[in-house]
């Protein structure tokens, strides 16, 4: 790791811990200035994020896309950019940092951890135009079907404190900052579709340029293979949800266990031989 790079990684780590800490104390004491105070925290740490990304690349000549540590960087990029999209649209959504924040942390702590930091050359299979599109699009799917389901998880306990709420005749204020349901539901299945979408040219552009390299459109890497099995879950909760008017608690926990295969090829089974670089 490079001096900048560490400087700007951990400085946004700091940030991102301080966004945490007053989106939970401005739920907890229900001070809804400290959500405006997060909000920018938030921003300013994804600046520096950016910024960590950007010295990598630099210093590396290609984009993060190589072991354990520049996936994760990446993903909690695209994790944290998503939520800041959304909510820049969505006010009431900007609550939900209390959940994304503490992962995004999560997520670059799992990087930290792993054993590859050195900045080393692209392989030649790697030197490809279609690079961009297949891992681009690669981690636009996976930020969308983690906040989706982070989503999920906020509407899972908001439903059950409103439940709870009936017989005490009044929902706790930590609740009351959170997004209405239908809003949480609503996002919940839009990021999925949006994923979704992503997922699609994901798959489509990586046959391609396996073609292009091996003469081949699928050869049933592991990665691939999980990747395509996760592909079936997210269109099978969409049939559900469109064909048969699924929506709210059961929703919720389609978009919880439709993620278990993503978090399977990401992490799962990144130690088995094959044509993609490892992740673990």
């Amino acid at each position: 790791m490079q001096l900048f790079e560490g400087i700007f990684l951990w400085t946004a780590i700091a940030i991102y811990l301080v966004s945490f800490l007053l989106f939970l104390s401005g739920v907890i004491f229900k001070k809804e200035r400290q959500h405006g105070f997060a909000w920018y925290g938030c921003i300013i740490g994804f600046g520096l994020h950016s910024a960590t990304i950007l010295a990598r690349w630099i210093a590396s000549g290609h984009p993060p896309v190589l072991w354990s540590f520049e996936h994760a960087l990446a993903g909690s990029w695209f994790v944290m950019g998503i939520f800041l999209i959304v909510g820049k649209y969505f006010s009431n959504f900007k609550t939900a940092g209390i959940v994304v924040s503490p992962f995004v942390m999560l997520m670059l702590g799992y990087g930290i951890m792993g054993k590859e930091f050195g900045i080393e050359p692209l392989p030649p299979p790697y030197q490809s135009n279609w690079l961009w599109v297949h891992v681009g699009f690669g981690w636009v799917t996976y930020g969308a079907y983690h906040v989706a389901a982070g989503m999920a998880i906020l509407y899972l306990l908001k439903e059950r404190a409103v439940r709870k709420s009936k017989d005490k005749g009044e929902l706790s204020r930590f609740f009351k900052f959170f997004p209405e349901l239908s809003v949480l539901d609503d996002l919940t299945f839009k990021l999925i579709t949006y994923g979704f979408i992503a997922h699609i040219v994901m798959l489509g552009s990586g046959a391609i340029w396996a073609y292009g390299l091996w003469g081949r459109y699928w050869a049933w890497d592991p990665i691939e293979t999980w990747t395509l099995i996760s592909w079936l879950i997210y269109g099978i909760a969409i049939h559900i949800r469109v064909t048969y008017r699924w929506k709210d608690k059961r929703f919720a926990w389609l978009a919880i266990l439709a993620l278990a295969g993503v978090i399977i090829f990401f992490g799962g089974i990144g130690f088995v031989g094959g044509v993609h670089t490892t992740l673990l």
